[in-house]
């Protein structure tokens, strides 16, 4: 958080002093087509350039001079270009030397992106897919200078392997056949304009929760790092309450030597008390197995160690490119298994069974909230009755 804050706040001073020392004299060569801005925005985040992004927004004097000097006489036009003549405002709002917000939005995005992972130096333009956006009623009159206003979704790979983002964008405007703008406003991993969205409701939801019920003694939560939507209390090694939020949720499946399925479902845990990623926990199931099995994690100079919970096998594993490598030992016999599991897609609906199934007992089938808890000897021996039974043995 004080990370953040401290970012935003730089972000800040550069805007006033962009403001102070170069307002009228602002970079030529504006793009001219909707790809070179998007591509212009790519390469602000990729750099972490802020005197560039500055500078792709109209300033407010070019905005009041088409205004006052428009080439429409027309009664209709006159009447509607008074209104912004009346709420100049609504124009200055799209000049950051002005609204602090604009360039405030952009270093809120960097740094969300930095705590979900994201290398910005190693950012590619996946696609992006943009559609008008609308007149408001303080802005009538707009679309006189103005005609084209855009908004949308611009898609962003890490081709270091983190994956797909998703960056909303509003206010783009071509102005004399120019393109302005693109103010960025929130980055989530997302491939699909429908996993966006589901991913920004849980968010919502998770702040209209924030709202009526603030953390006490800890530092205010904001989405700069925030991508999921619940809180989880558990006790330390020293028996006090750290108070932990779940920031990202993923899904894996794959097999054990090959031959057996598998599948695993891993939360990150952020502290609240220090605002960085520092927990996790999980879930897994093999074979024919209808109940998931509780699991302890711990991550250590790169390597995953998820135990389970009661103690009867480990995973010991390296996460690369989505991918866990590695193997599986029982505690007992010390009998393994070559472990590949590969991230994949988690509906919604399987998701909140696991989430259930976590908060409300050790164990549990997909389909139901829990399941009855069983002893560590029955789960040892129900464990090793499955895995000879997937490798074609007797069990005796």
């Amino acid at each position: 958080m004080r990370y953040f804050v401290g970012f935003v706040f730089t972000c800040l001073l550069l805007a006033g002093f962009f403001s102070a020392s170069g307002k009228k004299h602002r970079h030529r060569g504006e793009p001219k087509t909707e790809v070179e801005l998007m591509n212009s925005i790519v390469s602000c985040l990729r750099h972490k350039d802020t005197a560039s992004y500055y500078y792709l927004f109209p300033p407010f004097d070019t905005l009041w001079r088409m205004v006052n000097h428009n080439s429409d006489h027309s009664p209709e036009a006159e009447k509607q270009l008074s209104n912004l003549k009346n709420h100049p405002q609504s124009l200055i709002d799209f000049d950051p030397f002005y609204n602090h917000q604009i360039m405030g939005g952009f270093c809120h995005v960097l740094a969300k992106g930095e705590d979900s992972g994201i290398n910005w130096k190693g950012i590619v333009i996946a696609r992006y897919e943009l559609q008008q956006e609308s007149l408001t009623r303080d802005l009538v009159g707009f679309d006189k200078i103005v005609p084209d206003r855009l908004k949308g979704y611009l898609f962003v790979k890490d081709v270091a392997g983190r994956g797909e983002f998703c960056i909303t964008i509003k206010e783009i405007q071509k102005i004399q056949g120019l393109y302005f703008g693109g103010q960025v406003v929130n980055v989530l991993e997302a491939s699909t304009i429908d996993q966006y969205l589901a991913k920004e409701e849980r968010e919502n939801r998770y702040f209209e929760w924030l709202a009526k019920h603030p953390i006490i003694d800890t530092p205010k939560t904001d989405s700069s790092n925030l991508n999921l939507d619940s809180l989880s209390a558990a006790a330390d090694e020293d028996g006090t309450k750290v108070r932990k939020e779940v920031v990202e949720r993923k899904y894996y499946e794959g097999k054990f030597d090959n031959e057996i399925p598998v599948s695993l479902y891993v939360r990150y845990m952020k502290d609240l008390h220090t605002g960085k990623v520092a927990f996790y926990d999980g879930l897994y199931k093999f074979g024919d197995q209808k109940n998931y099995v509780r699991l302890d994690i711990t991550l250590a100079d790169g390597k995953w160690l998820m135990e389970d919970d009661p103690p009867v096998g480990t995973l010991e594993l390296v996460l690369k490119d989505r991918t866990y490598t590695g193997s599986w030992l029982n505690n007992d016999n010390n009998t393994g298994y070559d472990v590949v599991l590969k991230q994949a897609d988690l509906p919604e609906r399987k998701m909140e069974q696991l989430e259930r199934i976590l908060e409300k007992g050790t164990s549990g089938a997909a389909n139901q909230d829990t399941a009855p808890e069983k002893s560590p000897e029955e789960i040892r021996k129900e464990k090793e009755r499955k895995m000879n039974d997937d490798r074609g043995n007797d069990g005796n």
